[in-house]
């Protein structure tokens, strides 16, 4: 493969930003939208020095979705991350071609909601317990609390159990190699520093060590945890995972899901706070899921309200707003030429926030999805979790956790937003996220756990 361009066509338009920092606000979607409608569907930026082409608007995901796996390769963008978590292979996000579908179709199975539901029972009741410690009369930020919630999730998905003493280190090094590789707001020389090297080490031996217990037992003949569909799968095709992929791979629900899912699941719990209609939709909805006790696949679908609600959050704060990839051959675009090696972000969310697809883009409306409106049927309009082979795997796991921890936390308990006109600010760390100034307060209990 050709090695990363820095040089850009003269005919493309450059976008907004400040000397040296560059393009320092590209997070925001808004701000996409803004350059979007002056510059068009291809303009360039730079962060830090580095020079990208960003591609965006439904030409652009159209573009993604019938031509990416020809003209883009997340490889380069990968490969450092997944060897920081003792990858031999750049697996899974960073494989291109035949081998990631292959890869994709033997763990899917894996990745889906469905692998939650046998375990329903003890994963409800670690969720609530965990709920029922949290402070009365005391506000706390929201998102710390909803990564502890979620990572519990993700680990009985993942291994079976509850996480160990090393969640922080694996928060903490998903974090750091994520600003180090991807978002490049991390200089290369953290990898050599204490915390990292700490991190690195518990997580690595974390991930062996569960790996080799579960060696100890035999594998489901069909189905089976996470950890049972990653062993199939290296069993089936030694020449593509080798044991240290395998290990790698196991902490793969963490990697994708922790700080997406956290930062999803924040950004739906302040529009329901804020919204008093909003909460005695949930709440109601929450009552009859756990009126028929323990919830389950028929009982969560007749969540429709609080599953629009979760849509529209989505809309205004899709998980993935721009999808790095690095372009693997010149190619024409509206007009413009696109050059091989050349750094890419696709920003595929711009669609979320264009009047021609969704009225009111501002306006955060639940109705969109109902019929007969449904607006995110449109073709390439409503893309949260991404778009063409690389969307995301675990997209039907993440809309359940969205269902079970927002049933869970309004059938349990009383909470209100603190204060309750807090307006939203978001960041990023390293995903968008509400800042710690979202806080809420848990006033009662509206039902023993």
């Amino acid at each position: 493969m050709a090695k990363t361009s820095q040089s850009i066509p003269k005919t493309i338009p450059k976008a907004q930003g400040l000397p040296v920092l560059g393009s320092v606000t590209f997070d925001s979607p808004l701000w996409l939208v803004e350059q979007y409608h002056e510059l068009g569907p291809v303009f360039w930026m730079s962060i830090l020095q580095h020079r990208m082409i960003v591609l965006a608007g439904p030409e652009a995901n159209l573009l993604m979705r019938e031509e990416g796996d020809t003209l883009f390769t997340s490889r380069d963008t990968w490969k450092n991350v997944l060897e920081a978590f003792g990858s031999d292979n750049p697996f899974m996000l960073a494989w291109d071609g035949p081998d990631h579908a292959t890869l994709r179709a033997g763990l899917k199975v894996g990745y889906a909601g469905s692998t939650l539901y046998p375990q329903m029972p003890k994963l409800m009741d670690s969720l609530v317990r965990l709920m029922m410690r949290w402070p009365r009369h005391q506000a706390m930020s929201v998102t710390p609390l909803v990564k502890r919630l979620v990572s519990l999730l993700l680990a009985y998905m993942a291994i079976n159990q509850e996480p160990d003493e090393v969640m922080d280190d694996l928060i903490y090094l998903f974090r750091t190699v994520i600003k180090i590789h991807l978002t490049r707001t991390r200089p290369g020389f953290v990898k050599y520093m204490p915390q990292y090297l700490k991190s690195r080490r518990n997580v690595l031996a974390m991930g062996k060590r569960i790996w080799n217990e579960h060696l100890m037992h035999d594998m489901a003949e069909e189905g089976g945890n996470f950890i049972d569909h990653v062993r199939r799968f290296r069993a089936e095709h030694p020449d593509l995972m080798t044991e240290n992929d395998a290990i790698a791979t196991i902490q793969t629900p963490f990697l994708a899901g922790m700080d997406t899912a956290a930062g999803s699941l924040s950004f739906l719990l302040y529009h329901i706070l804020r919204d008093p209609a909003l909460r005695e939709m949930v709440i109601v909805e929450a009552d009859q899921l756990f009126a028929d006790g323990v919830p389950t696949r028929a009982s969560l679908r007749r969540m429709r309200q609080t599953r629009w609600i979760a849509m529209e959050s989505l809309r205004m704060h899709p998980i993935a707003l721009t999808l790095p990839r690095t372009s693997t051959r010149d190619f024409e675009f509206q007009g413009h030429h696109i050059p091989a090696g050349a750094r890419c972000l696709i920003a595929i969310s711009v669609t979320h926030h264009l009047p021609e697809f969704f009225p009111e883009p501002k306006r955060f409306d639940i109705e969109r999805y109902a019929p007969p409106r449904m607006e995110h049927t449109q073709t390439h309009a409503y893309v949260p979790y991404g778009i063409g082979s690389h969307a995301c795997l675990g997209a039907s796991t993440a809309d359940l956790l969205f269902l079970i921890v927002t049933a869970a936390l309004f059938h349990h308990l009383e909470v209100e937003m603190s204060p309750p006109d807090h307006i939203l600010n978001v960041i990023r760390n390293p995903l968008s996220c509400p800042d710690d100034s979202f806080r809420m307060v848990v006033t009662g209990e509206r039902q023993r756990a």
